[in-house]
């Protein structure tokens, strides 16, 4: 009777594993069937051309827009001024751009908790001359010229003379101005004048998102750079008393009180000094 019952055990397992075999090759059945169908629908598409091609995009007409600054290709950009170009006379009316340059300077000087005057007219032996920014460190005057280009700022053959390179749709434009290192220098020179110290330190801020050459950039200040540079006393600074500066610093206060409603006469001087 063990024997016999041995017998049908094995018989019923092995009749279990036969169905389980079976249910599994019907399944892999199954999925060859379905491969081998996608791969002719798979076929026919490609055979027939009927899988739809993804739409050309038609590109948008060419803008008459000019490009930005930051577009102009840096091999066309030169310190020296190209053949043909005429230089202007220098633009003396107020910008409006020029003037909000002028007022992220003066966020950072009032950030900066130091003295400062604005729009500043002093008159010296040459005449009057208008100042952007005086400061009042405590190691001496910072006399601060500002700029707020875009495009493309770097100098010229000419002494004196920078330029400004900015695209159109008819090509690279060149606008010719002042020297504003120069232009700066004459400030300070009308400080000294005036005060009678030597430790008066001229800086040229520019306030925009204009590129430059080496030649420019290594004579100008970054607006983010300002407030760093300005914490560092300039080497060739000598010692100047509290007394000295704080009556220097009031020489200049009476001076911009004075000169306040002059704005008009100093356009006048300097259309009759470049005509």
């Amino acid at each position: 009777m063990d024997i016999l019952g041995a017998i049908i055990a094995l018989a019923v397992c092995v009749l279990i594993l036969l169905n389980i075999s079976t249910v599994f090759a019907f399944l892999f059945l199954i999925v060859k069937i379905v491969l081998v169908i996608g791969l002719l629908v798979l076929a026919g598409f490609l055979v027939f051309g009927f899988i739809e091609k993804p739409e050309t995009k038609i590109p948008p007409p060419p803008s008459h827009k000019p490009a930005r600054a930051d577009d102009i290709p840096p091999q066309v950009l030169v310190d020296e001024t190209p053949a043909g170009v005429q230089f202007e006379k220098p633009y003396f009316d107020a910008h409006e751009k020029g003037r909000e340059g002028e007022e992220k300077v003066s966020r950072i000087l009032q950030h900066m908790g130091w003295p400062t005057l604005h729009n500043v007219i002093l008159e010296d032996e040459r005449g009057l001359t208008q100042i952007d920014h005086l400061v009042k460190t405590p190691w001496g005057i910072v006399v601060i010229e500002t700029k707020n280009y875009d495009g493309f700022i770097s100098g010229t053959s000419t002494p004196g003379i920078w330029k400004q390179s900015f695209p159109t749709s008819s090509g690279i434009v060149y606008r010719p101005f002042m020297d504003p290192v120069r232009q700066n220098y004459r400030h300070v020179c009308a400080v000294k004048y005036l005060t009678g110290i030597e430790n008066v330190q001229s800086v040229v801020v520019f306030a925009g998102r204009a590129h430059t050459s080496p030649f420019v950039h290594h004579q100008v200040v970054r607006l983010k750079k300002l407030e760093y540079f300005l914490h560092n006393r300039p080497e060739d600074f000598t010692y100047i008393s509290t007394h000295e500066l704080e009556n220097a610093w009031y020489i200049l206060q009476k001076a911009h009180i004075a000169n306040n409603g002059r704005a008009q006469e100093h356009l006048d001087q300097l259309r009759q000094r470049f005509s």
